[in-house]
């Protein structure tokens, strides 16, 4: 028995030991980066330029033309909501100074809806922020998923991109899409489901009547609070969509109303300036620069990020002056 009871644990040391092995060896590859945290790990000390936002953050801003003269950073993750972009300002401020530009993006989905605990992808999508938060900061913390996140990270994926890993069939998502042009896809399907997802899907109470998040408001405006506090700048923008997109939009007689009156009341409030790029001619049309209805590529992000510098930033004396000091 003893010796059963021996061999028992053998082997169960040996399993955890092998797993160990893959988990660490997997978390050191960039394929372990499908929630695109890794990034954070290279934060700059003292961040010039920077933005926020969900998809419309990360693949919409391409500081490539920029990076050698500026510190610059994209917090922006998939899906993340204002919420979040707070929590994560709120983290890692220490990183932002006086002068530095805080560009945020406000999505024609960012101001309206449910709280995002309601949703059903939440737990799925939430698990990225125990790679990068401290646990008071993440929504529903659960020590168990914190502890898998950050050191079993293997078991908790598919084990086909596991295995996909280790055989060197894997690519990053992010990077792969940001290739893409709009014209692969059929667009106008494309904003149909898009529009589908951003004014319809939870954005509505049982009566009707569109539903304003106060959650998401006030992180915005806690937002702007600490850049404020710490001397940074600002910027709220509406990134550029193709015509598809915004003509799916135009079908909702009463939101434009909504959405623009509640922006400008929070930019005039906060003395926050607003910038409105989404009908802007030089993208409405250019298929070749998204990726589908509603994101750029990465050629689009490029010509979009030196549109955002060259014509606010670098334009404007109260800007440029600050951000060439930042420190």
């Amino acid at each position: 028995m003893k010796k059963f009871i021996a061999k028992l644990l053998l082997f169960i040391l040996l399993v955890l030991g092998i797993v160990g092995i893959i988990n660490v060896a997997y978390m050191q590859m960039d394929v372990s980066d499908k929630d695109d945290t890794k990034k954070f790990a290279t934060i700059p000390a003292h961040i010039q330029i920077c933005n926020f936002g969900s998809s419309h953050g990360i693949y919409d801003f391409n500081y490539v033309d920029f990076d050698d003269k500026y510190e610059c950073f994209n917090f922006g993750l998939p899906s993340q909501r204002l919420s979040y972009d707070f929590r994560l300002l709120k983290n890692y401020q220490n990183h932002i100074g006086k002068g530095t530009i805080v560009f945020i993006p406000i999505s024609y989905f960012s101001l309206f809806g449910k709280d995002e605990i309601e949703s059903k992808e939440f737990l799925a999508k939430n698990k990225r922020y125990y790679r990068i938060l401290p646990k008071e900061l993440i929504k529903e913390y659960d020590i168990v998923l914190d502890v898998g996140m950050n050191y079993f990270l293997s078991l908790l994926v598919n084990p086909n991109d596991v295995i996909k890993a280790f055989i060197g069939q894997s690519s990053n998502f992010h990077e792969e899409r940001w290739k893409k042009k709009s014209m692969e896809v059929n667009v106008a399907e494309d904003a149909k489901n898009a529009c589908a997802r951003h004014l319809k899907l939870d954005k509505f109470d049982e009566n009707g009547n569109r539903l304003v998040n106060q959650e998401e408001i006030e992180a915005l405006r806690g937002m702007i609070g600490i850049c404020h506090e710490r001397g940074a700048i600002p910027i709220l923008v509406t990134v550029p969509f193709l015509e598809e997109y915004l003509m799916e939009i135009r079908k909702d007689a009463t939101f434009y109303s909504d959405f623009y009156s509640l922006v400008n009341k929070i930019s005039k409030e906060t003395g926050t300036e607003y910038y409105d790029y989404a009908f802007d001619k030089r993208f409405t049309t250019h298929y070749d620069w998204f990726i589908n209805s509603d994101h750029l590529n990465r050629e689009g992000a490029k010509n979009f990020t030196n549109i955002l510098l060259h014509e606010i930033v670098f334009k404007q004396e109260k800007y440029k002056d600050e951000v060439g000091n930042c420190s």
